[in-house]
């Protein structure tokens, strides 16, 4: 029973953890979910 607890509550905050990671990550724009936002020279670049 303690151990259902246990691996429940880890499930949902990992589940919490990754949602609020995604909206902030969506929040900043489209290149910084990317994983090559640091050496992009792409359309996401300071000009804009």
């Amino acid at each position: 029973m303690i151990a259902n607890i246990i691996i429940g509550g880890a499930i949902f905050a990992y589940a919490g953890w990754v949602l609020v990671r995604h909206v902030k990550k969506s929040a900043k724009g489209t290149c910084a979910a990317c994983h090559l936002a640091d050496r992009c020279s792409g359309s996401c670049g300071p000009e804009r």
